[in-house]
């Protein structure tokens, strides 16, 4: 899980909970995005 080693062992500040997104924000100014589409999870982190 490569994708997620910019987020691993980080500070947990916030969860924000939208209508079709969960945004999860990390120390260090990092997001990660998390929503279904078409009943699979769909994730992004920013910055990658």
């Amino acid at each position: 899980m490569a994708k997620f080693d910019g987020i691993k062992g980080q500070e947990l500040l916030d969860i924000e909970i939208g209508n079709e997104e969960l945004t999860l924000i990390f120390k260090d100014n990092r997001f990660l995005f998390i929503k279904v589409d078409d009943g699979k999870l769909k994730t992004e982190s920013v910055p990658e």
